[in-house]
């Protein structure tokens, strides 16, 4: 059986280093790929890596929909689950970049409900805390699970009235007990997809645009990622992969089918492999992509760790190994598993994004290791 998902997150610490397996490389690339996914059950997978500014490698395989056979090309558009949420981070990061707010500011400043921890109700919480999920915001299992299953399509709840009855005393969804930790903000890392939501939410609030919009006209437009989106409705199902999962017991791939959440900033964005990593070529690059600035330096360099900044980062989780050090964040939903990472010494980094989910955490890893060591 496949892995089964808890939630709709997927985190791994992920260690790779120069004791790596190593694989001949480019010609053996696609045959180890290809025998990899025969064993976990993956449909289909897109990958690519960059370097140095550019894309230096891109890899297809498999399908985007098996009943159809239609196959993975550059134009596959994959669910990325839990990776949005580097999208969304660098977009608040963006209006930072502009000085549209500080990192030690009260949220309730820029919103139009209030937000406190009710076992803390006089602390306020700050950008930075949401940034480093230490907010203290729970995701409530219970209540969200509902919105986990797939076939419902695009959200009916706004983003704003959701946010409002999850958070504020008196909301519809309100659960003091469920929707809030009880440690003090910002003295504890909780992961938190409703916090990631809110930091999409305080884009919108503070740009004046829908969140969806805003990503569109100031990241996926600059970034060249023109079919990206977060919604079904924005897309060309054309080129959308169906996430799948693998029956043990009646030997087949099972068709999901394709749902969105109402804290859509946190995991439904779909794109491309090689327009994902456009935007890791941008962070690797100081927030440049192709001569133009997207985001501020200063705000790439506060939303990535360092040897001197272990501050505010929300994406990229670390990983050390015999010299080599890397930023990542994975992602796996219903169907779906994707990773993205990068080292900003080398400014190397690689994505890969897939309908299908892996059998265990080496076969992971496994992965990860062929493609980063391989191709650069």
């Amino acid at each position: 059986m496949k892995l089964k998902l808890v939630s709709k997150i997927f985190i791994l610490p992920i260690y790779l280093g120069l004791t790596a397996i190593c694989y001949a490389q480019n010609h053996n690339i696609d045959s180890t790929v290809k025998a990899i996914m025969q064993q976990n059950h993956i449909a289909g997978l897109s990958a690519a890596v960059v370097d140095s500014g550019r894309i230096t490698w891109t890899g297809y395989y498999g399908f985007q929909n098996i009943e159809q056979q239609k196959p993975v090309t550059a134009q596959t558009l994959f669910a990325v689950a839990s990776t949005s949420k580097t999208i969304t981070a660098a977009a608040l990061m963006q209006l930072y970049g502009l000085g549209k707010f500080k990192m030690n500011d009260d949220i309730n400043k820029y919103l139009p409900f209030k937000v406190v921890n009710p076992n803390y109700p006089n602390v306020p919480i700050t950008f930075g805390q949401l940034l480093r999920h230490r907010s203290t915001i729970q995701d409530n299992v219970d209540y969200m699970s509902q919105f986990w299953e797939v076939n419902k399509g695009d959200p009916t709840i706004p983003l704003g009235p959701f946010l409002k009855d999850y958070l504020t005393t008196g909301g519809k969804t309100y659960n003091a007990g469920k929707n809030f930790f009880k440690e003090k903000p910002d003295s504890a890392f909780h992961y938190s997809n409703i916090g990631v939501a809110l930091i999409g939410y305080l884009a919108e609030r503070i740009s004046g645009m829908p969140f969806d919009q805003y990503c569109k006209q100031n990241l996926f437009t600059p970034l060249e990622m023109n079919t990206s989106a977060w919604h079904l409705s924005g897309l060309d199902t054309t080129h959308l992969a169906m996430p799948y999962d693998y029956s043990d017991s009646l030997k087949k791939f099972v068709p999901l089918g394709f749902g969105g959440y109402p804290d859509y900033p946190a995991g439904t964005l779909h794109t491309t492999a090689q327009q994902f990593a456009n935007f890791l070529i941008s962070w690797t690059q100081d927030g440049k992509f192709k001569n133009k600035q997207v985001f501020k330096r200063t705000a790439v360099q506060l939303l990535t760790p360092n040897e001197t900044n272990l501050g505010y980062y929300t994406w990229f989780l670390n990983g050390t190994n015999k010299g080599e050090l890397i930023y990542n964040h994975t992602g796996g939903d219903n169907g779906v598993m994707s990773f993205i990472a990068f080292n900003p010494k080398t400014k190397k980094g690689m994505v890969f994004i897939m309908n299908g989910s892996l059998n265990s955490r080496d076969e992971f890893k496994k992965l990860i290791n062929l493609i980063y060591y391989n191709t650069l």
